[in-house]
């Protein structure tokens, strides 16, 4: 009988019967350059099946066939072998049972600690983020760069809630439930934290995006994420006013907001009013040391005054501004900073671009390093410490920007504003 007849009379494939052949469970006769499976491998087959159910391994199942053809055993004295390996093998099993109820036995205590840290911390009532009055004067007009003045609203222990705030030009900010917004993302009352659908944003979002999200990606976001706590240091943060550049689902915020103390000040901006929502609530669990403005607002034309970022946190800002714009986004932010300001960024490049990309021929230049580079030379920015990521050719389904046959990798710079123009 040849090889694929074999594999059909016992339900399996001809690549399980190659492995039984190379670890000699069964050996079928060579007859002029194939294989012929007689009753003999029949008997061995289905005495492996049988082996295999009752717990033994391949390499045991070895064992005891070879102890049966070398030992020539009558049918008592494979039956005596036989019983000794059983009974040697149920032991196993059953310090294998052992172990694996200590081990559930420690696993259910494990869920009992959590679901009894759980009850705990939904217990412990978490202080809303909301606008300290004390950060009021980071804020001015992009229109007519005035001051804001509180024209209603209410104030709870020095924090605004729910207020508007305006200037003398009648641009008018909103603050609905701890986050400002821009009037050009519309009316904040439509964002109301405790009506809006966040479903797509639940408790398990952060497990769906690894489980859906390519393993070198993830890894690529690992090697950065642990790059930059080896740059950003909580000493330079000290009274810093840090300025986060599209701050999204909060991966860089969440990993990096224990290095901010308490004196500092972290402006996370957004234009997407749902994922700022749920990152709010998911920030406001950990109870952060410093200071937390979130602001929905576009990148162009924040209502921030001039010269007043210590740290700008360019996190795949730029990048992101760069599929719709062909203007370098710090260049329009560069107004905003200090003149001896740190810049820690992310920038997404593409070493290739192929002919169905999704990138448009004039906006590439904002994904290639030498221009990146360039543009932060120009902007007076020293590089103290850069780093390049491996490339990568799948992302997850936040990462639709690249398709088949284009590799991306991320640049991650750090560094700071020289006073004196670069040569």
């Amino acid at each position: 009988m040849k090889i694929g007849q074999f594999a059909t009379k016992h339900n399996t494939s001809i690549d399980t019967l190659r492995h039984y052949m190379s670890l000699g469970l069964i050996i079928p006769e060579k007859v002029n350059a194939q294989f012929d499976f007689d009753e003999n491998c029949s008997h061995d087959f289905n005495e492996i099946t049988e082996l295999k159910k009752i717990g033994f391994t391949l390499n045991e199942i070895q064992q005891l066939i070879l102890y049966r053809r070398i030992g020539k055993l009558t049918e008592y004295d494979q039956r005596i072998t036989y019983t000794s390996f059983f009974e040697k093998k149920n032991a196993q099993i059953d310090h294998e049972i052992d172990k694996l109820n200590e081990m559930k036995h420690n696993l259910n205590n494990a869920i009992k600690e959590m679901k009894i840290k759980l009850d705990h911390d939904q217990a412990v009532k978490t202080e809303t983020i909301g606008v300290h009055l004390s950060t009021l004067d980071l804020f001015a007009c992009p229109v007519c760069h005035k001051p804001f003045e509180i024209t209603e609203g209410s104030i709870q222990k020095g924090i605004l809630i729910d207020a508007t705030l305006t200037c003398p030009c009648d641009y008018e900010l909103q603050i609905k439930d701890g986050i400002i917004y821009s009037p050009e993302l519309g009316n904040s009352e439509n964002h109301d934290i405790e009506t809006t659908d966040l479903s797509q944003y639940s408790e398990h979002y952060i497990d769906d995006y690894i489980n859906t999200t390519h393993m070198d990606y993830l890894k690529k976001l690992h090697a950065g994420l642990s790059w930059s706590l080896r740059h950003v240091s909580s000493e330079t943060l000290e009274n810093a006013i840090a300025l986060e550049l599209g701050s999204g689902h909060g991966y860089f915020m969440r990993h990096m907001l224990d290095r901010f103390p308490e004196g500092s000040t972290y402006i996370a901006v957004d234009h997407d009013p749902i994922k700022t929502m749920w990152l709010k609530r998911i920030v406001e669990r950990s109870q952060p040391k410093c200071k937390i403005i979130f602001l929905c607002a576009d990148f162009v034309g924040l209502p921030l005054k001039t010269d007043t970022i210590d740290v700008l946190l360019d996190i795949s800002g730029t990048s992101n501004y760069s599929f719709d714009h062909s203007e370098f986004l710090l260049d329009l932010i560069d107004p905003l900073l200090k003149r001896n300001a740190i810049l820690h960024g992310y920038y997404i490049l593409f070493e290739n671009f192929v002919s169905k990309s999704k990138i448009p021929f004039p906006l590439r230049d904002g994904f290639k390093i030498k221009q990146i580079k360039s543009h932060l030379k120009a902007l007076n920015f020293v590089c103290k410490d850069d780093f390049l990521s491996e490339p990568v050719e799948k992302g997850g389904p936040l990462e639709d920007y690249f398709v088949d046959g284009e590799r991306v990798r991320t640049y991650l710079f750090s560094g700071k504003k020289s006073i004196k123009p670069l040569g």
